[in-house]
């Protein structure tokens, strides 16, 4: 669901896993998640499906990634708890480790096509949308991080960046989408050229406006 009304979408990507007899489906969705707040918000939830996963499909608590972290100049996103903004003597923040530098400059968003909505302040998934323009992989997972999930001899069949994702909240169903209809022969068939979609992606963010609005 790439419009959670509690997250706001910032990027996501689909793989697929199988051979003869083994499937897995997996969609990260990077967002920033204002119940949790802060860096505790920013996170790319796993989204597995198959049918020789060690635990139960769909959502679980330990399949959520967490990149960033304060840097030693302090709070990132302001010294109120679950601040919403981010914090405008900040110069720095922490991503995987790395120390990055964190821009206030209006023209820094715009040429990554953020609007601000409150500006000068600069909310915490405008600030996230915009540095993952610069640092994508930074958010995703290694592959390492998903073959601790699931079978390490899974041979990876397809990986997407772009798709046409069904809207389900407006009840549109996985399988009445072409993308998922294909991605069900590519794996039944272990043959990525078998995915051909004739529809535009949709899963970048802008054309999930209601994600976060809860």
């Amino acid at each position: 669901m790439l419009d959670n009304g509690y997250v706001y979408l910032v990027d996501s990507r689909l793989s697929a896993y199988g051979d003869n007899t083994r499937w897995v489906l997996l969609i990260e969705v990077v967002g920033y998640n204002y119940r949790a707040g802060g860096h505790n918000g920013i996170e790319n939830c796993l989204y597995f499906f198959g049918n020789c996963l060690p635990f139960e499909p769909g959502v679980q608590n330990f399949n959520f990634l967490f990149a960033t972290d304060n840097s030693e100049d302090g709070e990132t996103f302001g010294p109120e708890y679950r601040s919403k903004y981010l914090n405008p003597a900040i110069k720095s923040m922490l991503l995987n480790g790395e120390k990055i530098p964190v821009s206030h400059d209006p023209d820094f968003y715009t040429s990554r096509g953020i609007e601000l909505k409150e500006a000068p302040s600069i909310h915490i998934w405008e600030f996230v949308r915009a540095i993952n323009t610069d640092y994508r992989d930074s958010f995703l997972a290694l592959e390492e991080e998903i073959r601790v999930r699931i079978p390490k001899d899974l041979p990876l069949i397809l990986r997407l960046d772009e798709w046409f994702h069904n809207d389900l909240a407006a009840g549109e169903k996985p399988s009445v989408v072409e993308t998922f209809q294909m991605i069900a022969k590519v794996l039944e068939k272990g043959d990525k050229t078998l995915y051909q979609p004739t529809e535009a992606p949709n899963n970048h963010w802008k054309n999930w406006p209601e994600g976060g609005r809860l």
